[in-house]
């Protein structure tokens, strides 16, 4: 979105936010750069029947279906560094858009819990490929309650990080 004032109804999406691929780095094995021929050859999956609900509870419309990746498969293809049996504890992954949005899930959400089950990195919005309004390459977590605020457009970058540890 560009320069969107507070209140402002109408978002305004621009070409210039188009991703084409999505990094991911941090603490993982193996760092990735991935385009959407690189996230069609993996296992898919779907979020059909998807109800937006923004941030402040209002039902925003349906999406019949988003197509893409589950975040957990990206992850364990870049094999986070879990350095001991505690590590997931301290674990958390950001995702980053272009236009400045993001989004962050602890390690327990990603792959112990039904949210992990619909957070997808998205390529394909009712069977055609996002347009110039998502970019090429989106993020859905389809089982948040409120679906709006962790919905990404214009995906760039998925990091991995380590909390430093409380002292005790």
């Amino acid at each position: 979105m560009k320069d969107m004032m507070p209140n402002t109804k109408e978002k305004i999406y621009g070409a210039e936010y188009v991703t084409r691929q999505v990094t991911v780095s941090g603490r993982v094995n193996q760092p990735l750069v991935l385009t959407v021929d690189d996230l069609r050859k993996m296992e898919g999956a779907e979020v059909a029947g998807l109800t937006m609900i923004c941030g402040t509870g209002r039902k925003k419309g349906v999406i019949d279906s988003y197509r893409g990746v589950l975040l957990s498969a990206v992850l364990d293809r870049a094999d986070i560094i879990l350095r001991e049996h505690h590590s997931p504890n301290w674990t958390y992954v950001t995702l980053a858009s272009s236009d400045g949005h993001w989004a962050l899930f602890s390690w327990h959400e990603i792959f112990n819990s039904p949210v992990g089950e619909r957070a997808v990195v998205v390529f394909e919005r009712n069977g055609l490929p996002l347009d110039e309004k998502e970019g090429e390459i989106g993020f859905i977590s389809g089982n948040d309650g409120r679906t709006g605020p962790r919905r990404l457009r214009y995906l760039r970058h998925i990091g991995v990080h380590e909390l430093a540890r409380p002292e005790e």
